[in-house]
């Protein structure tokens, strides 16, 4: 029989209906045994545990056939030891068993840093090497000596602090500024908006310190913005004067634009009633 006659008998196409039929069973087949080993469409909702104690996240990954790494561990006094700080993939998050998570907590000891030379810095520039170091501005203090805002030295509470002295990391610094020759005067910055990590600072740079603060309304601290200052944006104070400062919540642009404007119209150097 011939090749052309052949393909038009029924063994032709039986054979031909044959090869489609095994052929869809192998693909369905294969889609099956991927599935099943991927697990696919097989997702958990990784609940957020950030604030908690690691070995509340060791007890739900055992039950839930996940893996907790930690890859790190930072000194936060805020925080009991243990307390994970940071965790990936996030909280909320669709994992699938077997799923590594990440995780860095809160040391029970601190890590220590060197003491920066701040000596003849000005003021403005200790502020930010402070900061670099991984250091905290406690307040700024004025000493006598002939040069405005030239940094005269540095110590924690009342204890000199050496440059190149070890210690812990967030250690609070005051920073010794030299007052001049008097009658200097300072302007009072606009902190209104700034979050609770920015505000502080933006005063020290002036040489300015941080006055009574508190918060309004029950949201997290370190989400909250300035809404009110006291003294306002433009006042004259003296060196090393406080600003007092409410921190809330900010909802909008518009809403900012009307603090800064309540803010600018008062300039009074009084004691802010709160």
């Amino acid at each position: 029989m011939k090749w052309s006659e052949f393909l038009r008998t029924k063994l032709f196409f039986k054979q031909l209906l044959l090869m489609a039929i095994v052929s869809v069973a192998i693909f369905w087949l294969t889609i099956q045994l991927l599935k099943l080993y991927t697990r696919h469409g097989q997702f958990i909702l990784l609940p957020d545990f950030v604030g908690k104690p690691l070995q509340e996240l060791v007890q739900y990954a055992d039950e839930k056939d996940l893996k907790v790494i930690v890859i790190d561990s930072l000194y936060d006094e805020s925080r009991q030891p243990g307390t994970i700080l940071v965790m990936d993939p996030a909280g909320n998050t669709g994992v699938k068993t077997g799923r590594k998570i990440y995780v860095t907590i809160s040391s029970s000891t601190p890590d220590y840093v060197p003491m920066p030379n701040l000596r003849e810095l000005s003021l403005r520039q200790a502020v930010e090497t402070v900061m670099q170091a991984g250091l905290k501005i406690d307040y700024v203090s004025y000493v006598p000596g002939p040069f405005f805002n030239s940094v005269a030295g540095q110590r924690i509470g009342t204890k000199t602090v050496r440059a190149g002295e070890m210690i812990p990391r967030n250690s609070k610094i005051v920073i010794m500024v030299e007052e001049g020759e008097g009658g200097s005067t300072v302007s009072v910055p606009d902190v209104i908006g700034l979050p609770v990590s920015e505000a502080p600072y933006a005063l020290f740079r002036q040489g300015l310190n941080v006055g009574r603060t508190s918060l309004q309304g029950d949201i997290p601290l370190d989400s909250a913005r300035v809404i009110r200052q006291q003294p306002g944006p433009g006042a004259v104070l003296s060196p090393g004067s406080s600003v007092s400062l409410v921190y809330g919540k900010v909802k909008n642009a518009k809403e900012l634009d009307r603090l800064r404007k309540s803010a600018a119209s008062d300039t009074t150097n009084q004691e802010p009633e709160f």
